[in-house]
């Protein structure tokens, strides 16, 4: 999901109707305004939707507080986790979401889940979903060895500020000290992105392997889900199409 320099993020911050999307491109950003808080709904008044380089993920930011500390992603598996969690993934083609301090990351099921369908839901179920409860304490992590900790430095330094900007993700799973791998997986909009591999060696690895010469190379721990049934190039037509905002074929 690597950012390749410096590019113009599709924002689009123009009025909008209350509760309505304003007219943007189907896969980039959008700006919902919801008005004043209703039954049931707190005072969200402006949600933005931010396109990141996977074509099926969306970065959202609204005015309303997300939970402190590290980024916690859930699915299906995770249900009763997070009430906002399972408010975005009872939306129909929601798979995946991610959420952090300052912004949620939505992963929908593939490009033939439109974008501008599932914007107002999203939109709505982060206006309506209670607090997300602050992480608990649990049993004390295992202390990391030293090279772990060198190479968490390395993340929270250089990588994860990266790809938080994009709604992204890495997390170290562990280090084999056999041969120098070091395992980690990519979370958020960097599950499945289209440029992972990238990121992964071009950003991650070489960031780690720089600062931390025990490191011979970082592999993915979880291979990327990738649905089988859609055609490669028809996959890549549509990111097209939704980036561009041109009708779909077929």
């Amino acid at each position: 999901m690597g950012r390749g320099g410096a590019r113009p993020r599709h924002r689009d911050r123009g009025d909008a109707i209350a509760g309505r999307p304003h007219a943007t491109s189907g896969a980039g950003a959008a700006a919902f305004r919801l008005g004043a808080a209703g039954p049931g709904r707190r005072a969200v008044t402006g949600i933005e939707f931010e396109a990141t380089p996977n074509p099926d993920a969306l970065r959202v930011r609204a005015d309303r507080a997300f939970p402190p500390g590290p980024p916690r992603q859930f699915d299906r598996t995770t249900a009763g986790a997070d009430p906002l969690a399972d408010a975005l993934l009872a939306i129909h083609g929601v798979v995946r979401v991610m959420i952090a301090e300052q912004f949620v990351t939505v992963v929908r099921d593939g490009p033939h889940t439109a974008w501008d369908t599932l914007r107002p839901d999203i939109a709505f179920a982060i206006a309506d979903a209670p607090d997300s409860p602050a992480p608990q304490r649990g049993e004390p992590a295992a202390p990391l060895g030293e090279i772990e900790q060198q190479i968490e430095d390395v993340l929270d330094r250089w990588v994860r500020p990266m790809l938080a900007a994009d709604g992204g993700d890495a997390l170290l799973v562990r280090f084999d000290s056999a041969d120098g791998t070091a395992w980690v997986r990519m979370e958020g909009a960097c599950g499945g992105c289209p440029s992972g591999s990238i990121t992964l060696k071009r950003g991650i690895e070489q960031s780690i392997r720089r600062w931390v010469p025990e490191v011979t190379r970082v592999l993915e721990a979880t291979p990327r889900a990738r649905d089988e049934s859609v055609d490669p190039k028809a996959r890549f037509r549509a990111w097209i199409a939704d980036k561009w905002g041109l009708p779909r074929a077929g």
